[in-house]
């Protein structure tokens, strides 16, 4: 079996060093003042300030860091585009003509596209001779995200100069820091999604570290030969690190898993929520709270809209005559409507802080792995149940037939279980429900997750137990696609028809990408604005071709207010249908 390099665990490693985020507006360390690493060197840890003198001087080969770089450069390229973005061709590797490197790549006859080829270090995907990128164009993208801030900070030379893209580059450690901090933020984001399949396939690694640290691997020679390396990247927080050892990243990983947790738990880094960043790009999710337990009357009694902070909380009255205080006010936003004279309570959270609720109201943070687990399974639960709106957010009922959430903010304990295993859902052809006390098979019982807990087994065993046929992945990569190419090519063929039709309605774009049609299992039909996708059970029927064409027209018209216009989506769905 030939063996795949993919992004932490075949890049050899250099001597342990962990490195967050500089202060911001820190200068960058001259390259003069670096002494390289050796092999021979011991762990070691720095903080967020800029780093004592000796330990400023360090510098580092680049590896294969310079694939995050030019990945970045993709990105950012892409977005700067806006609603014409250049795809770049996937890499393919040929059949009895393999370049250096194929290996990490795909198979002969294969081929691999940008996610997947930093995932696994392909460097030929990365070539900049292949994607066209030119030291002018580099330049450009190195003084977009750096720009000079008047006191001699400008971009590095290392950074700057194209030619300087090569393993062998040494660059003082705080300066790569500095620049991976100065990654925009939608770059930054895509990369933290397309590494998180990596940090997945070490269990050891997984119930360490969880979910939230995620970055690219490097590797080289140490001056006297011995193989160095190590990896770089960015916590949920948005902190940049760097870390080293000696040896393979697989064992150095394994050796240190346990290390590198320790180090980041002190100051909390490990458990941080996401940043501002990160929480505009997770999914929202709008919750009707006690869908079931309708509402009496609230005091102090607020107007309509988000509840304001108040001096006291605010006391629910229920019909069956309960009661519940819950805050108001931006730190725990829940918006107060009437219907038939009654009091209703809605609101929208992160994805994050959604599942945070969850626990606080159906488990307990304090059952570390158990809690882990059960946040893993809320999440998916919620990704095959929920109905998705036209805005990306999920819709959901509070309620027992449903998944409870707290209406209060969430416990800091709980937040770090949802951080710690964040954006990690099961993928299968299997629904999930958990339950109090009665386990089965596709059911969690919290109960039995609790002893398992306490007696030493971690979330994975844990999951694995109820869920067999499961595995775990990242929230973005769960999606995945089952494709239908006679939809597909059935869609294919009519757009060009349907083209002169919809010109003639404001917003209409023609895609330029062609449309993946997914087969969906379970749940409402949706369609993926950001990847070309649409997920729904089937397209023979008339019914389910007017699906196909709704979901489409939501594509077309997804930069347009008319995209969110469901009677003008649908009808005209209805007449492209029979055209």
């Amino acid at each position: 079996m030939k063996r795949i390099r993919t992004g932490f665990f075949l890049a050899p490693l250099m001597s342990l060093l962990l490195s967050l985020s500089l202060a911001a507006g820190a200068e960058p360390v001259p390259t003069a003042l670096t002494t390289p690493f050796s092999a021979s060197q011991g762990p070691r840890l720095l903080g967020q300030s800029l780093p004592e003198e000796d330990e400023a001087k360090l510098s580092t080969p680049l590896g294969s860091l310079w694939k995050l770089f030019v990945y970045s450069w993709l990105q950012t390229r892409d977005a700067a585009a806006g609603h014409e973005p250049v795809h770049e061709p996937p890499y393919r590797c040929e059949p009895g003509a393999r370049q250096a490197d194929d290996e990490y790549c795909c198979e002969p006859g294969e081929s691999v596209e940008r996610d997947q080829a930093l995932q696994r270090s392909c460097g030929p995907y990365f070539d900049p001779q292949r994607l066209g990128l030119t030291a002018s164009d580099w330049a450009r993208f190195g003084a977009s995200f750096w720009p000079d801030n008047g006191a001699g900070q400008s971009v590095p030379s290392w950074l700057r100069q194209l030619d300087a893209l090569r393993p062998e580059t040494l660059v003082p450690v705080a300066s790569l820091l500095d620049a991976l901090q100065h990654v925009p933020d939608s770059a930054r984001q895509a990369a933290r999604q397309a590494l998180l399949p990596n940090t997945l396939r070490d269990p050891g690694l997984l119930a360490a570290l969880g979910s939230s640290p995620r970055f690219k691997t490097w590797s080289w020679f140490d001056a006297k030969g011995e193989r160095i390396g190590g990896a770089a990247g960015w916590l949920a927080d948005g902190s940049a690190f760097w870390f080293g050892a000696p040896g393979t990243s697989q064992h150095a990983l394994q050796q240190h898993a346990g290390w590198l947790a320790q180090a980041w738990r002190p100051s909390g880094r490990l458990y941080a929520a996401a940043d501002e960043a990160s929480q505009h790009v997770q999914p929202c999710v709008q919750v009707q709270l006690f869908a079931r337990y309708p509402l009496q009357a609230i005091q102090p009694a607020p107007p309509d809209g988000l509840l304001p902070a108040s001096a006291v909380p605010y006391t629910l009255h229920f019909v069956n005559g309960q009661q519940l205080s819950v805050p108001g006010g931006a730190d725990n936003p829940l918006r107060l409507s009437h219907r038939q004279g009654r009091p209703e309570l809605s609101a929208q959270w992160p994805l994050e802080d959604y599942i945070a609720r969850v626990i606080d109201r159906e488990g307990d943070a304090r059952e570390t792995a158990a809690a882990h687990a059960l946040a893993v399974v809320a999440r998916t639960w919620l990704r095959q149940n929920a109905e998705q709106d036209l805005s990306g957010c999920l819709r959901v009922e509070d309620s027992s037939q449903a998944q409870r959430v707290s209406p209060r903010p969430p416990s800091a304990a709980a937040r770090q279980v949802a951080a710690f295993t964040a954006e990690l859902v099961l993928e299968g052809h299997a629904p999930v429900r958990y339950h109090r006390d009665q386990g089965a098979p596709g059911v969690l019982s919290w109960s039995e997750a609790v002893a398992a807990h306490r007696s030493g087994e971690g979330m994975a065993e844990i999951l694995h137990t109820s869920y067999p046929q499961l595995i775990l992945r990242g929230w973005h990569q769960a999606a995945s696609c089952q494709e239908l190419p006679e939809a597909m090519q059935w869609l294919l063929e009519r757009q060009a028809r349907w083209r002169s039709r919809l010109r003639q309605v404001s917003g209409f774009e023609a895609l330029q990408a062609p449309i993946k049609v997914c087969q969906l299992e379970r749940g409402v039909p949706f369609a993926e604005p950001d990847r070309l996708r649409i997920h729904l059970r089937e397209w023979w029927s008339r019914e389910g071709r007017v699906t196909l064409i709704h979901e489409y027209l939501h594509l077309a018209f997804r930069h347009h207010p008319n995209g969110q216009d469901e009677a003008l989506i649908e009808r005209l769905a209805q007449q492209l249908v029979d055209s």
